[in-house]
């Protein structure tokens, strides 16, 4: 695996709320051998930046933890040291929790399959389509990542996604299909929706075609929406707001077809789609063009030359150099 895709899988994860199942299966693999380095190195710049402060119950729950998976020898952590490691050591506890979950997960409260999981990561600049081991069709958008297992042998059929994929689920009543995101969990017995949940944005959306989904917001249990054909519902990250329109299903999973539909979308939007279609950075004034919304629709055979210079025709002042794969908007 590349290490772009290692770091991706692990950053997705840090520090996010997840339903037991999928915290066990990302433990799961990441106790795997392979990838050792990457996934070391990649834990070490989390703890490089993590902001957390340590107290006398770090200390408590790190010796505790190592207590657990019988290594109070082993890993020693001398307080002479609290000044200089001090920041970290909240970090060290989560990561040791994390590493040793086989030791942790016999607890006959925690029911564990550990299949191998899989992980599909879509560069940007492409747009692919995998098929599972229970005959679901996935749709998989640039720059997202799914994680899931290469069978499902637990009771319900559920994955990981960090970024955007349109789902054709093969039906199953008994085993349910669920879309995990770090903001809502999607469960579907046999149907066709998409959803959109990239880690920068602020909205996670979901939008049904076919069947009916129910959408559940993690922080809010005991809220859950049922989706009709035709139906998107928009969940706001800072607010918490919900949101619930209909909507042409269809032309929210046109990405899949290589064309890119905006209605009533900010700029933000614009740019990271293109970002993500045409594989560049592209740098503006966000203040700029805050507060208006766009509506546009870009061709599957139209270059990133030809996208801004629709947009310079649509948006007055709207001036732009290329340079490589660099972009700048004045």
């Amino acid at each position: 695996m590349e290490t772009k895709q290692v770091q991706n899988i692990i950053r997705s994860f840090f520090g996010k709320r997840f339903s037991k199942e999928t915290q066990l299966r990302f433990r799961y693999w990441l106790r795997l051998t392979e990838d050792r380095d990457e996934k070391d190195a990649t834990i070490r710049e989390l703890w490089e930046k993590c902001p957390s402060s340590i107290t006398e119950r770090t200390w408590e729950d790190l010796s505790e933890m190592q207590e657990r998976i019988g290594r109070k020898h082993t890993m020693p952590v001398r307080r002479s040291l609290f000044s200089r490691w001090g920041k970290y050591v909240a970090a060290v506890v989560l990561i040791v929790s994390t590493s040793v979950v086989t030791q942790l997960v016999n607890q006959p409260t925690v029911k564990v399959v550990s299949p191998r999981l899989v992980e599909f990561y879509v560069p940007y600049g492409d747009c692919r389509e995998i098929t599972l081991a229970d005959g679901s069709i996935i749709w998989v958008n640039a720059g997202s990542l799914l994680i899931y297992p290469s069978e499902f042998t637990a009771d319900t059929r559920t994955i990981y996604l960090s970024g955007e994929a349109r789902f054709q689920v093969a039906k199953n009543p008994d085993k349910p299909f669920i879309v995990g995101t770090n903001h809502l969990d999607i469960q579907a017995l046999g149907t066709v929706f998409s959803v959109c949940a990239y880690p920068n944005s602020q909205t996670t959306r979901t939008t049904l075609e076919e069947g009916s989904i129910q959408v559940g917001v993690k922080l809010e249990k005991q809220q859950q929406s049922i989706l009709k054909p035709g139906e998107q519902l928009v969940y706001h990250h800072q607010t918490h707001q919900i949101r619930i329109s209909s909507v042409e299903a269809k032309q929210m999973s046109a990405w899949k077809d290589g064309y890119l539909i905006f209605e009533n979308a900010s700029f933000e939007q614009l740019i990271a789609a293109l970002e993500r279609k045409y594989d560049v950075t592209i740098n503006y004034n966000a203040g700029k063009y805050n507060g208006r919304s766009y509506y546009v629709k870009f061709n599957p055979d139209e270059s990133v030359e030809d996208a801004l210079l629709i947009l310079s025709r649509l948006i007055d002042g709207f001036k732009y150099t290329v340079t490589g794969q660099t972009i700048s908007i004045n």
